[in-house]
C-alpha cells in the first residue's frame, strides 16, 4: 500500500530535530546514547542530522536503528517511522543485503580456498595410493640376525632371530614361524651333523615373497673317554 506524505514540513519538526530534542530533554549526549545503544556514533550523527544517505543501505538496519532510539527516547515509532519514510529515509537503497556484498567480496578467496582444498585433496589421494601401490608390488622385508651365513657349531639346536612385515607369513625350512606385533622372530630348530641349509621365507597376504638362505655346519662332538680308562693308561 502506498503511502502519502505532506511535504511542507516545518524544519523543527523534522525527525533529526525531534531526536535530538529528545536526547537533550533526557541530558544526554550522543556519545552516552551510542554506549547505551551499542549504536555506532556515525549513525546516530547521521540521524540527528538527517543524512540518511549515511546510514546502512538495508531497509531492515535503518528501521531497528530508529526503533531502538525511540524506545529510548519514549517516542512513538510509528511517528517517527512516517516521518522518516516522507524524509526520505528508505531512499538510495541497495537492492542487495550489506552482508551480501561483504559476501560477494569474499567470493575470490572463497574459491581460491576451495581449489587449494580439492587439489591438497587430489595431492593426499595420490600419495596414498602410491604407498598402496608400492607396498602391495614390493616384496617384505626380510633380516636374519642370527645364524650368520656359514656359522660353525658343536650343538644340534640353534636359535633363529630376526625381523620381517608383521603381517607376513614367515617360513623356515617350510614350517611356520610366530612374528610379533615388530615383525621380530625368535625360535629354536634342530640340526644334524655336517652341513645344514636353512630356508627363511616370509610371504605377504599379496603374493610377494622374500627369501634368505644360511648354511651351518655342525662338527661331531668329541668322543668321551672315561676316568678309569685314562688311570690304566698312566699306570702303564
Amino acid at each position: 500500500m502506498s503511502i502519502f506524505c505532506y511535504k511542507n514540513i516545518n524544519t523543527s519538526q523534522h525527525l533529526g530535530w525531534e531526536l535530538t530534542n529528545a536526547r537533550n530533554e533526557q541530558n544526554l549526549t550522543i556519545e552516552e546514547v551510542a554506549v547505551k545503544t551499542r549504536l555506532p556514533l556515525k549513525y546516530l550523527q547521521a540521524l540527528e542530522n538527517s543524512r540518511f544517505f549515511e546510514l546502512p543501505p538495508s531497509h531492515s538496519h535503518r528501521r531497528a536503528y530508529l526503533k531502538q532510539l525511540c524506545e529510548l527516547y519514549n517516542l512513538n515509532f510509528k511517528t517517527a517511522l512516517y516521518k522518516f519514510r516522507c524524509e526520505g529515509g528508505f531512499k538510495n537503497l541497495s537492492s542487495v543485503h550489506p552482508y551480501k556484498i561483504s559476501t560477494d567480496r569474499m567470493q575470490p578467496f572463497i574459491i581460491l580456498f576451495r581449489n587449494l582444498s580439492l587439489v591438497g585433496f587430489i595431492l593426499f589421494f595420490i600419495i596414498y595410493l602410491s604407498v598402496q601401490i608400492y607396498g602391495i608390488v614390493t616384496p617384505p622385508k626380510l633380516l636374519v640376525f642370527s645364524p650368520m651365513e656359514g656359522a660353525i657349531s658343536n650343538q644340534a639346536e640353534i636359535t633363529i632371530q630376526g625381523q620381517t612385515d608383521r603381517e607376513s607369513n614367515l617360513r623356515v625350512n617350510g614350517q611356520e614361524i610366530k612374528v610379533d606385533e615388530q615383525g621380530k622372530f625368535n625360535d629354536i630348530i634342530l640340526l644334524s651333523t655336517g652341513v645344514n641349509t636353512i630356508t627363511l621365507s616370509t610371504t605377504k597376504k599379496h603374493g610377494k615373497t622374500t627369501t634368505v638362505v644360511r648354511h651351518v655346519v655342525v662338527t661331531a662332538k668329541p668322543a668321551k673317554v672315561s676316568i678309569n680308562q685314562d688311570l690304566g693308561n698312566v699306570s702303564r
